[in-house]
């Protein structure tokens, strides 16, 4: 089990990042996306992003020629913060997050099947195309704007995060028994730079 933590992080969602833990486990089914990627996500990074990428909206620019990339401001537990967007035409594909001191790419959102997933898994999956029938994946109820969601580390990663989504009555802030996850659907994949 891998265990993250830290004292305070500038995105109410990294809360709910922090305590996932990793699996081992990875079913033998594998949805493919039916469109071609711009870009791949991988352990290392996605297309030009890595752990060294400074948070930068010129260089995050250059990276991503022809595509549109914007700087936003959000805000959450009454902090503000920076967050650097790329969208196709009006498609939002990635979401990106600074470090605490807004030097560094802290983590990445992947919100559109354009950025593929070298790890063989596309938006859209459900839990049960993703994790193998009886895995002891250990999973974390989203938090914030994350609130109603879930998170799981990627099978065999440590640093790539898969959102899923679904329909349950249960508490607020628990995660789903397996068999009601078995079908929840994956709304986003998160990259986080691997620890050093």
């Amino acid at each position: 089990m891998q265990r993250l933590a830290g004292k305070r992080w500038v995105l109410g969602a990294t809360v709910a990042l922090l305590s996932v833990t990793a699996c081992d486990d990875q079913a033998n089914t594998v949805v493919q996306p039916t469109v071609k990627p711009i870009e791949m996500l991988s352990v290392d990074g996605i297309g030009p992003i890595n752990g060294n990428t400074p948070f930068n909206l010129h260089d995050i620019t250059m990276a991503f020629q022809g595509l549109n990339v914007a700087q936003r401001t959000n805000y959450a537990e009454g902090h503000e913060y920076p967050t650097i967007t790329v969208s196709q035409d009006l498609k939002p594909l990635l979401s990106i997050n600074p470090d605490a001191k807004h030097e560094k790419v802290f983590s990445v959102m992947v919100h559109d099947n354009l950025i593929g997933n070298g790890l063989g898994h596309a938006l859209g999956s459900r839990f049960n195309e993703v994790y193998a029938y009886g895995a002891t994946e250990e999973c974390r109820a989203g938090a914030e704007e994350l609130s109603g969601k879930v998170l799981c580390y990627a099978p065999k990663t440590g640093n790539v995060l898969y959102l899923f989504g679904g329909t349950w009555n249960g508490p607020d802030g628990s995660v789903p028994p397996k068999d009601v996850l078995a079908n929840w659907q994956m709304e986003a994949m998160i990259w986080k730079p691997p620890s050093q």
